[in-house]
Formats: C-alpha cells, sequence, structure tokens
C-alpha cells in the first residue's frame, strides 16, 4: 500500500492523475470488449437477373443450303470457263523485215568542231594544275661548261644549287615585291644584270627581276691574285630569274 499511495501523491503532485485515471480504465475496458463475440455480417442479397431470349440470337449465322438453292442458277460476269481446259497458245507474231538504214555516200572527214576546244577522248589525263605560296620564285639555273640546265621552283631560305653546295640562298622578295634578293657566298664572283648589295665592290646579295640573267664564277681559294680567269675560275654557272608567285595570281594559294 505504501507504493500505492506514494505513487498516487507524486502523480498527484504533478498534476497527471487524469492520466492515471484514463489508464486504469481503459485497462479495465479491455477485457470486456475481447470477450464479446464478434457480430456476424449479413450476406448480400443476389441481385434477379431477368433477361429475355432473342430470337435473333436462336438463329445460325450459317444457312444450310436446300435443294432449291442448288438448282438454283448462278449469274456471273462474262463467259462460262472450264477450270480443267488448258488456255488456248497465242499465235506467234510474224516478223517484221528490218528497215536497212540509209546510206550516207559522203565521206566522213575527222574534223574538229570550232565552236570550244576539243576535249580528249583518250589518252593520259590532263595534269593537274600547280599551286605555290606566295612569294615563290621560279629560276632557271644551268652549268656554263656542261650545257645542263634546269627549271627549280624555290621558297624563303632555299639554296642553289643544292643544300651541300650553298652558292646562293634565296632571301625572299625586295619590299615593292617585284626582286628576288640572293645571299652570295664569299667564294663567287657575280657578273650580269642584278643589282649588288650594299656595293658593286662588296657584294653580299644581288637583286634581280623577272628577265633577267646573272653569272656566277666560283673562284679558287688558293690560287694567287695574279693568276688568269682560267687558273681562279672552278665552275661557272648562269642563273635566270622566270617568274615571280605573288599574292592575287591564279596560281597562288
Amino acid at each position: 500500500m505504501n507504493a500505492i499511495t506514494s505513487t498516487w501523491r507524486q502523480l498527484v503532485r504533478r498534476r497527471l492523475w487524469p492520466v492515471a485515471l484514463l489508464l486504469l480504465g481503459a485497462l479495465a475496458a479491455v477485457p470486456v470488449l475481447l470477450a464479446r463475440d464478434p457480430a456476424v455480417p449479413e450476406p448480400i442479397a443476389a441481385v434477379p437477373v431477368t433477361t429475355t431470349a432473342d430470337d435473333s440470337i436462336a438463329e445460325p449465322v450459317v444457312a444450310q443450303v436446300t435443294a432449291e438453292d442448288r438448282n438454283r442458277r448462278r449469274r456471273v460476269l462474262g463467259v462460262r470457263k472450264d477450270p480443267f481446259r488448258p488456255a488456248p497458245v497465242k499465235a506467234a507474231k510474224a516478223d517484221k523485215p528490218e528497215q536497212e538504214a540509209p546510206k550516207d555516200d559522203a565521206p566522213k572527214t575527222d574534223t574538229p568542231s570550232t565552236g570550244g576546244p576539243a576535249s580528249p577522248t583518250g589518252g593520259e589525263p590532263a595534269p593537274e594544275k600547280r599551286y605555290y605560296s606566295p612569294g615563290t620564285i621560279v629560276v632557271r639555273f644551268s652549268d656554263t661548261s656542261s650545257d645542263q640546265s634546269a627549271r627549280l621552283v624555290l621558297s624563303k631560305f632555299e639554296a642553289l644549287p643544292d643544300e651541300e653546295f650553298p652558292f646562293l640562298i634565296y632571301m625572299g622578295l625586295t619590299k615593292n615585291g617585284k626582286k628576288a634578293k640572293f645571299l652570295i657566298d664569299d667564294a663567287i664572283e657575280v657578273d650580269g644584270d642584278g643589282v649588288c648589295k650594299p656595293h658593286p665592290a662588296s657584294c653580299e646579295t644581288i637583286e634581280l627581276a623577272v628577265g633577267e640573267t646573272e653569272f656566277l664564277d666560283v673562284i679558287d681559294p688558293e690560287a694567287a691574285e695574279d693568276a688568269t680567269d682560267e687558273d681562279r675560275i672552278l665552275e661557272q654557272f648562269q642563273l635566270d630569274l622566270v617568274d615571280i608567285k605573288r599574292a592575287g595570281d591564279d596560281d597562288v594559294k
């Protein structure tokens, strides 16, 4: 009893005695509710179905053929055909005589038309058009002693006759774009249409325009100053400037 009374007093002090009463009432009501039998639900009455049989449903979809229907003649379009009779063979058409082509007594002559340029009908195809970069030059470089000449295309900083013996080095175009500049090796003496820079007495570079020619003499460095040209000159070359490719030309990209 001391435990129950002390607990009740604590609930009263804390004002929780209504909650305690509700809990006690719930504990007393649970066994009573569980002891009752559950109510049996009433069965649902079946809905009466009233349907009237229709005469159209009883009729079959496919009607049986009678003797009168068999004797009745069917009317169809066209001529009555026997399915077991072979089809008639069509007569072959008579071959018509071939008409001879009219002969042309006039002799044929191979004359090209003058309306436009004749297109090639055979042989090798036409070579593709070559394009150059701006500032490219076309030169003709020849050896005067052997009459050997070569048509060369030079870009900037390329050497003549080759990289192993760079007698001339193409340095590009002048400011106005009308001349090509070449750097000259110390062992070369020049003579021709070109303009020596900075001075004709000390020719370090030459400037050539299209159509101008320059002669190059390769001097023997061990030859004496008073030696003849035959003893001093080892080789002789000729340089011709053929063309300068500028921006705006048809073959320049």
